[in-house]
């Protein structure tokens, strides 16, 4: 085999090989925060998630994880995004080579120098923050990296053979790659603008030809159709995830076209929601910056070699062709623009949106390959002549991943993160038996769901969101999946039912139960006990409040009504004087404003929980752990000055050294969050 087809087939393999290698030793070992429960979720039970719902991705997965390969699905599904990352990086390598094909006339011997290059800097892209961030756990973002990068290698093939008859073929591929692309996450569609001015600059009347446009057409309406597959899956699937039901017509136009989340899909141009300039733009600079330019990365100055090698990559361009090079930047910085302007992020948004501008990072990639390519080239070309220059070059070039890996590794290892499962398993082992268990948020919820879907922690329990308790297609899945579950009719039913409740404020609730909540031996006996139920928001109620009015009717004291810590105390609302801390969750009792069990505490949060991770300095903790570690904080302290209070100050002692052994300070006190006093609590 000569050496440039040598090289061709060997350097995309070895880059896909060390960075699997990579993505695969620090993948999360189960489900982590956010989109990672949702879609492992989604996968392995065969389910929807919120539109647009990357279907694709939940096959992939629910495939993968069908192999008897004997390692926790959640696992499985991370190895698949390493697989996925992999995959993305090997092609910067083949587009990077593309391009140089297109822009440069070859020159004897050197070429398998290019390639060799060209991996160096695609490794460099791997090993990048966000890219490694989400290559190593479920999610699709990582997916949205493979179709950028085959939707710039199409581009690239389009263009090396626009001239040809048969050039539409690879039109018709582009956009079947991006109709295909729509049902996975939509960030691609930021690449349309820049993709026709790509054709207009190359050859302009290609766009004129009934061949181009017709197909064009075809491809994209077979890339698209992927998505009605939602609709056998929605009425298919008994996974508890099903989100918005997407089973009929008029529900799968609502599911595509995010009617959720406010509809026509979310294209939000005007009036901007924060400072463009200051705000908007200034965080897609600062994504580049954190992924080419490490300013605080240990290695120094160092740590701008990828964006150095990124703006060579440019140079080459223009200096080899200016007009390949107007089409690229056009590409690219129209790329930006439009992902600047559709997403229109508010000022101190409460996520970050670095996910969504993985394809404007992957399209700098190619630069970043190019330009790194190029300079091995040249070394290689000077090694004969000038061998101490040219190793010196090669050191540089070849310094270019180490970057990255050294100053992204610490925080990208996250081969023993157990947070998310552990705080989802201790929160659901901690409830009592046949609890109602109401959550208000993500994380709260699909972590909890998942452990329970696909692990088969307390089944018993019954978890219901109260943001998609304002839904009827929610409650139905409810019933169906519960015929006992307490809520009959439509939510315009439950309202008519409830008018008069929620006119007088009131709620009379017979106590029929003899079941022990640590308070019945400590009240007089009541036959009932009168609710003060106010909505949850502004004067009306909501039809999640309707939801929570009738479980706490029915349920009675029976069956135990819980609500977890997520909500904060106004979360709970009219259930607040009746709410007592019971670990990770409040328990209604009984009984106005109840004291808290010691027994129940103690055995909760320290016989039944785990707090890996915490205790371990090697382990980075992200902003969501932080979070959830001051709510462990806070059941804590309740503990503590119950102990206090009865007189127990040796005990309070005891269990403020356990605290301080299991949630350091130093692990989570945060600028924005102290660290509580436990040193005053314990006072004899």
């Amino acid at each position: 085999m000569r050496p440039l087809l040598r090289a061709q087939a060997i350097a995309p393999t070895l880059v896909a090989a060390v960075a699997l290698g990579v993505f695969w030793r620090t993948a999360y070992p189960t489900i982590t925060w956010w989109d990672s429960s949702n879609y492992s979720l989604a996968a392995t039970t065969l389910g929807l998630t919120s539109s647009p719902g990357s279907l694709l991705l939940t096959l992939l997965g629910w495939v993968t994880t069908r192999l008897p390969i004997p390692l926790a699905q959640a696992h499985i599904l991370n190895l698949l995004a390493g697989a996925l990352g992999a995959l993305a990086s090997a092609l910067m390598v083949v587009v990077a080579v593309r391009i140089h094909r297109v822009i440069s006339t070859p020159v004897a011997g050197s070429n398998a120098a290019l390639v060799s290059g060209a991996g160096i800097g695609a490794m460099a892209f791997a090993f990048s923050a966000t890219v490694w961030e989400y290559a190593i756990k479920f999610t699709p973002y990582v997916l949205t990296v493979v179709f950028t990068a085959a939707i710039l290698l199409t581009l690239v093939r389009w263009w090396e053979d626009a001239d040809r008859p048969d050039s539409w073929r690879w039109i018709v591929l582009l956009a079947f790659l991006f109709g295909l692309d729509f049902s996975v996450h939509r960030t691609n569609a930021l690449l349309m603008p820049g993709a026709l001015a790509w054709m207009l600059i190359r050859r302009p009347r290609t766009l004129a030809e009934p061949r181009s446009w017709s197909g064009a057409v075809a491809g994209m309406a077979v890339g698209l159709s992927f998505q009605m597959l939602v609709m056998p899956v929605s009425s298919i699937t008994t996974s508890p995830l099903n989100m918005w039901q997407p089973d009929t017509w008029t529900r799968f136009w609502d599911y595509v076209a995010l009617a959720q989340s406010g509809g026509s899909f979310q294209l939000e141009l005007w009036p901007r929601k924060s400072p463009f300039w200051s705000n908007q733009v200034a965080d897609v600079l600062r994504v580049f910056v954190a992924n080419f330019a490490h300013r605080t990365s240990s290695m120094g100055i160092a740590g701008w070699l990828p964006a150095l090698a990124g703006i060579s990559g440019m140079v080459i361009m223009w200096r080899r062709s200016p007009r390949f090079a107007l089409a690229f930047s056009i590409l690219w910085v129209t790329q930006i623009s439009a992902t600047v302007l559709y997403f229109n992020i508010p000022a101190n948004y409460f996520r970050s949106l670095d996910r969504h501008y993985l394809p404007t990072l992957a399209t700098f990639a190619v630069a970043v390959a190019l330009g790194a390519g190029t300079a091995v080239q040249t070394v290689a070309a000077m090694w004969k002549r000038r061998p101490v220059l040219a190793l010196a070059g090669a050191a540089i070039v070849l310094f270019l991943p180490f970057v990255q890996a050294i100053g992204n590794w610490k925080a990208n290892d996250a081969s023993h993160r157990y947070f998310t499962r552990d705080f989802a398993v201790n929160a659901l082992e901690t409830l009592p038996p046949g609890a109602f268990y109401f959550t208000v948020g993500d994380n709260d919820t699909f972590p909890v769901m998942y452990v329970q879907a696909v692990e088969r922690v307390r089944p018993d329990v019954r978890i219901i969101n109260l943001s998609l308790a304002n839904t009827d297609w929610y409650i139905d899945q409810m019933r169906a999946r519960d015929p006992s579950f307490p809520v009959e009719g439509t939510s315009d039913e439950r309202r008519a039912a409830n008018a008069s409740i929620w006119r007088d404020s009131s709620l009379v609730v017979r106590l029929t139960s003899t079941e022990d909540t640590g308070t019945r031996s400590t009240m007089p006996h009541l036959d009932s006990l009168v609710f003060r139920p106010v909505p949850s928001v502004g004067n009306q109620p909501l039809p999640a409040d309707d939801v929570l009015l009738d479980i706490v009717r029915e349920a009675a004291f029976t069956t135990p009504v819980t609500v977890a810590m997520t909500a904060g105390s106004s979360g709970l609302s009219w259930l607040r004087p009746y709410a007592r801390v019971d670990g990770l969750h409040w328990r209604v009792v009984p009984a106005r404003n109840p004291l808290p069990d010691p027994s129940v505490l103690r055995a909760n949060l320290l016989d039944r929980n785990e707090y890996r991770g915490y205790p371990d300095s090697a382990v980075v903790l992200d902003d969501v752990t932080r979070t959830m570690g001051f709510l462990y904080l806070g059941a804590f302290q309740t503990l503590m000055e119950a102990e206090n209070a009865n007189g127990n100050v040796a005990g309070c002692q005891a269990i403020r050294a356990r605290v301080l052994a299991l949630l350091p300070p130093s692990r989570l006190a945060t600028a924005t969050a102290a660290y509580p006093r436990f040193d005053s609590i314990c006072a004899s």
